[in-house]
């Protein structure tokens, strides 16, 4: 899975602190990718609360309107 924490609906909001990318990354610069072996370690240490859940949300995309940026540049993977 990639993560861009800028490509997150809830980037920087109260959600960010409680996050599983920016709670092992603090938060990180650029893309993250986790392996998809690691999704049953993760589950089990936030499912045990140890570590917070993945809280990453892709942001939605929209027609833009002129004179105003457009938003997310999600990408699945």
């Amino acid at each position: 899975m990639r993560i861009d924490c800028h490509d997150c609906a809830q980037f920087e909001t109260q959600h960010c602190d409680d996050c599983l990318v920016t709670a092992l990354l603090h938060p990180p610069d650029g893309v993250v990718e986790i392996d998809e072996e690691l999704d049953p370690s993760l589950d089990a240490l936030s499912g045990a609360g140890l570590i917070p859940v993945l809280r990453f949300r892709p942001r939605e995309e929209r027609d833009e309107v002129p004179g105003e940026p457009g938003t997310g540049r999600a990408e699945a993977g």
